[in-house]
């Protein structure tokens, strides 16, 4: 049998062919797009975005923004007409002979990843607009300053031209139009009599407080006067607390405000646990909230007083008298090895497994790693390392993670608990072979490992490093469970791709930068046994899919001279499509 006629995959007519020369050409041309991937031309720059972002020899988190599966395209397009009843196939036969076209191919885009990172690597580009404020002067002189229309890349019709061209795998240049961007303020006659009447007024009730708990920020005159400025309440220009200036303000009382949670931990002396540390809730601001309720209270109610809007946070382990948790002995051990792991890769990992340590998990308690680990970040501790996002090489923090979500993995393997939640790496990474297919990736806030403690007593994870050895031991009590984990099975094996270059202008004409080293493909399958004592099962099949990456080198170019952009006017530039 042949495609019926008419038929097309990702835009390419494939009627008349046989099945396998369909799926061998759908696979040149997705493997072309995958080597050239998205080409975006702006006003003052070109930039080409890979469809996936790798990380560095020393992370192993990669983004992939496509997804594509030709031969599933190729089996869809073969099928029509020649599966079902037979009128089916006769009435769809029939379409194909009458000229009816029928489109195979299904491509899952991460059209906010995308966005983020055309906005991100093309932000020189904007000119946003500014909205008419409020000054005041030492002497107490009330002015409004004029607003101002920006000019921006129009991202929106960005991303809908390159869906356009991924859904029929074209690497044609995405030419970016700019778009005139309208203050939501603009100046008016009436501001300077609205600015004259409600600012003085405002002023003349500070001091403001904001508290929480038993701490407090005071607003004076001083501090105020900056804040203020215009806001849109139901179509009426009000004075109020400027939204960016404020936010930037809150963010600074945010970062001596935040209390983290502390988890209940325990360690083992002598064979004995005992409590080293006890639990306490956190709290953290909710910026926006908290500007909302300083216009509400301070501002449309007339108070000198606001709370803090803080979410609070609720300690992983709570605290627990030592002696009823049950632990007598050790139940399992996780190990890997970090040989050759970079300073701040060595730092990090060591970093989660001290914040990890001593923690208790309750019998029944699903445990989350990313909410025990917190947020990863400058400001908990975290050191950065080097990732290949789009075409920029940019820090990132917590690379290393994955190795202790690798650790904790294979100790609750170990330990014979249920896995909740488990994402194999992208990339085969060499910290953790042999065996291929038992590792685990992590990444704040989504991918998470995740398992419920089914033990009739607690568990208690002791971490340590010991050389290039990382170790994650859980301590309770056995139950008489077994655990079968035979080595995993790997097929599919392919080797590294052709090395990929990438043109950009980020580099001096010549040089090159390369992201080393490429990754073999392949795909394991792990069968996980737990027999437990009264003879039930619990079977789990861990599928992983490792895919073949190539070494990426960016070589710097000259940049092209770029066609003057149209331009049109519309002030709704923030809005991510869906597609």
């Amino acid at each position: 049998h042949t495609i019926v006629k008419a038929v097309t995959i990702a835009g390419q007519s494939t009627g008349g062919l046989d099945a396998l020369t369909a799926l061998n050409q759908t696979e040149q041309r997705w493997n072309d797009f995958q080597k050239k991937g998205f080409t975006f031309q702006s006003s003052k720059q070109t930039i080409t975005l890979p469809i996936s972002g790798a990380a560095s020899d020393s992370d192993e988190v990669i983004i992939d923004l496509v997804g594509f599966d030709p031969a599933k395209a190729a089996n869809q397009a073969y099928t029509f007409g020649h599966q079902g009843s037979f009128w089916r196939q006769a009435r769809e036969r029939l379409s194909g002979w009458l000229g009816r076209r029928h489109e195979f191919g299904d491509f899952s885009i991460d059209t906010p990843s995308l966005d983020d990172l055309l906005r991100r690597h093309l932000a020189t580009d904007d000119k946003p607009a500014v909205d008419a404020g409020i000054d005041v002067s030492s002497k107490g002189v009330v002015s409004v300053t004029p607003s101002k229309d920006g000019i921006g890349n129009n991202y929106n019709q960005a991303l809908r031209t390159a869906v356009g061209n991924l859904r029929t795998l074209s690497s044609a240049t995405v030419v970016i139009s700019q778009q005139t961007l309208k203050p939501v303020i603009p100046l008016t006659a009436d501001l300077q009599s609205i600015a004259n009447a409600g600012v003085p007024a405002i002023l003349a009730r500070t001091p403001f407080t904001l508290t929480a708990d038993s701490d407090s920020w005071t607003l004076d005159r001083k501090t105020t006067s900056p804040l203020l400025g215009f806001v849109n309440k139901n179509g009426q220009t009000l004075i109020g607390f400027d939204q960016k200036k404020t936010t930037a303000y809150l963010a600074q009382v945010k970062k001596k405000a935040d209390i983290a949670a502390q988890n209940s931990r325990f360690v083992i002396n002598d064979g004995k646990i005992t409590e080293f540390s006890t639990s306490a809730v956190g709290r953290s601001v909710n910026v926006d909230a908290t500007l909302t309720a300083m216009q509400t209270n301070l501002i449309g109610q007339g108070l000198q007083t606001v709370a803090l809007i803080v979410d609070i946070e609720q300690p992983i382990s709570g605290t627990v008298a030592a002696n009823t948790l049950g632990i007598t002995e050790l139940v399992a051990e996780g190990k890997t090895n970090f040989k050759g792991s970079p300073t701040n890769r060595r730092f990090n990992l060591t970093l989660g497994s001290e914040k990890l340590n001593g923690l208790i998990i309750k019998p029944g308690e699903t445990f989350s790693l990313v909410a025990a680990l917190g947020p990863i970040d400058a400001q908990h501790g975290w050191k950065s390392e080097l990732v290949i996002k789009g075409p920029k090489i940019t820090p990132e923090f917590g690379g290393g993670l994955c190795q202790v979500a690798t650790t904790f993995f294979r100790a609750i393997l170990g330990a014979g608990l249920p896995v909740v939640e488990r994402h194999n790496h992208s990339l085969r990474i060499h910290y953790y072979e042999p065996p291929v297919g038992l590792d685990a990736t992590i990444y704040e806030p989504k991918p998470d490992l995740r398992f419920t403690n089914d033990y009739t007593t607690a568990l208690l994870l002791q971490t340590r490093v010991d050389g290039n050895d990382l170790y994650y031991d859980f301590y309770g009590t056995k139950d008489n469970r077994t655990i079968d984990l035979p080595t995993p099975k790997v097929y599919n094996k392919t080797g590294i791709p052709p090395t990929q270059t990438i043109s950009t202008t980020d580099l001096k004409p010549g040089e090159e930068k390369c992201q080393k080293p490429g990754h073999p493909g392949a795909d394991a399958t792990a069968t996980y046994t737990v027999t437990y004592a009264d003879g039930h099962t619990n079977k789990q099949v861990f599928q992983s899919h490792y895919r073949a990456l190539p070494v990426i080198c960016q070589v710097g170019v000259k940049p092209k001279p770029t066609p003057a952009p149209t331009t049109n006017t519309n002030s709704d530039t923030n809005t991510t499509p869906t597609e």
